[in-house]
């Protein structure tokens, strides 16, 4: 194999994927036994061992619990017995399982919050016409948005850090301690999350913002941003929508930007159900946050032209 290196590992292993019984997936060990075993090529490192890939658990799509691989030898004959899967796990084949997405799901509800404050930021002046006030001490209207932008922006930003900061390890450390299995993550994945939750809420408040200079009502503009940002999610977390209608709504519309909190990685590999209700997000992470930005950078320079053209 072109690649594989001057020295490699090899062996032999048994592996018993769950069968879904009723409610849940249950395991079962299997034994093999093998004979006549050739090898071409040189061989070093001693005589062969045997080894526990992957945890021994019952929470591990359904591995029996209290049971353990084993592996013998007798005169050129191995028998090896184990159970688990040998591909990468995935959703669908732990699904008692969790992940760090998981534990942010209040992000939704701070997204409905932050778009009813980001929305009243610019509305609640057309209401009681201090519209004028404002404009009167600063005449340049792109520069009064640009400001209410960036304040609105920088302060939800670090309320949405310091909340998803807090929130991820403390939720990880409470889900494990009661028995739940997190799918692992790197560093940088939690980094990523964490920096990615608190965007993510900023630019969907920047988005209110512009959409309430261009509507100047409360009502039409909070649902208006909720329909292009929420609603799209919540049909999303539908487990009945179909998979080319989720993964349209994930590419196209503002609740793209969720897939910054994924964690989850296909495999072509491993047949599977890979749909945003799963946690597997058609667009990459960054790259779905993206689309909210358009949308936000878009409306607000609409908003511009707006307030620049209209009278106050």
């Amino acid at each position: 194999m072109s690649g594989l290196g001057p020295a490699a590992q090899v062996g032999l292993f048994v592996a018993s994927p769950p069968s879904v019984h009723g409610k849940g997936t249950r395991g079962s060990m299997s034994t093999a036994v093998f004979e006549d075993l050739r090898i071409q090529g040189s061989r070093a490192g001693g005589d062969w061992a045997g080894d526990q890939v992957g945890p021994e658990s019952p929470t591990f799509a359904g591995y029996p619990q209290n049971t353990s691989g084993s592996f013998t030898e007798s005169d050129g004959r191995f028998t090896v017995t184990g159970a688990g899967d040998i591909a990468p796990a995935v959703r669908e084949t732990l699904p008692t399982g969790g992940t760090l997405r998981d534990i942010l799901t209040g992000t939704f509800a701070a997204l409905i919050a932050l778009i009813v404050v980001g929305t009243l930021f610019i509305t609640a002046e057309y209401r009681q016409a201090l519209i004028h006030v404002t404009l009167a001490a600063s005449p340049r209207r792109s520069r009064v948005l640009a400001a209410k932008a960036i304040v609105l922006g920088t302060v939800t930003f670090a309320a949405g850090l310091a909340g998803a900061a807090i929130a991820l390890p403390l939720g990880e450390r409470l889900a494990r301690a009661n028995g739940v299995y997190i799918f692992p993550v790197t560093s940088s994945t939690e980094l990523r999350l964490v920096l990615g939750t608190a965007a993510l809420l900023a630019t969907a408040s920047v988005l209110a913002l512009a959409v309430g200079t261009m509507f100047r009502r409360s009502a039409g503009a909070i649902t208006t941003v909720i329909a292009a940002t929420a609603l799209p999610y919540l049909l999303i977390a539908n487990p009945f929508m179909p998979a080319g209608v989720s993964d349209w709504l994930a590419r196209v519309t503002p609740a793209a930007a969720f897939a910054v909190q994924q964690t989850l990685v296909p495999y072509h590999q491993v047949t599977s159900i890979y749909t945003p209700y799963n946690g597997y997000y058609p667009l990459a992470p960054w790259a779905g946050y993206a689309v909210l930005a358009g949308y936000a950078v878009v409306s607000l320079a609409a908003a511009a032209v707006l307030l620049h053209r209209r009278d106050a």
